[in-house]
């Protein structure tokens, strides 16, 4: 079984540059601050500077911990689990590594949602450094593209983990 040090230490060095670049680009963003567009690109809901910050700040840092902390929570709740070939994955001499593993791929999906926070902030900041204010839609849509993504190929590869057939089909 894999060590979740690589995934743990992409996701502490993926929050200090998401905190990083919050800090960094405050001062970019005026004081008030374009952050809800329509189709087109066009502003149609806005925020303080102040309020833009806290709220990056506060659900880039704590989502990925409820993902963390809800990926987990199977461990006490082992029965509200849907796994596939659910009787093998949590027989006693599978269930550590089962819950390991799904620790492990928590710390990878909340990587990605901090990946797609840095780019939420990216999209604002340069949407706001126009005049006009104008959300690159494309740029927004590859963003929002690439983290559908990541997710699809999370879950794929979660499912490949967990619908692996055991050479004994009856502990399934």
């Amino acid at each position: 079984m894999k060590s979740s040090r690589g995934p743990l230490i992409l996701l502490m060095l993926l929050y200090l540059a998401f905190l990083g670049y919050l800090l960094a680009t405050s001062g970019q963003v005026p004081a008030r601050v374009a952050t809800h567009f329509n189709i087109h690109g066009q502003p149609n809901g806005w925020m303080s500077r102040s309020s833009l910050l806290r709220f990056m700040s506060l659900v880039g840092s704590l989502f990925p911990l409820v993902v963390i902390g809800a990926v987990n929570l199977g461990r006490l709740f082992p029965s509200a689990l849907n796994l596939p070939r659910k009787k093998f994955w949590l027989a006693p001499e599978r269930r550590h590594e089962t819950f390991t593993y799904l620790s492990r791929q928590g710390l990878w999906f909340a990587s990605i949602i901090v990946m797609f926070m840095i780019s939420l902030q990216f999209t604002l900041v340069q949407a706001n450094a126009q005049s006009p204010v104008q959300l690159s839609t494309p740029l927004h849509f590859a963003f929002a593209g690439s983290f559908l993504a990541a997710i699809a190929l999370w879950i794929i590869v979660l499912l490949r983990h967990f619908l692996r057939v055991p050479a004994d089909r009856s502990l399934m």
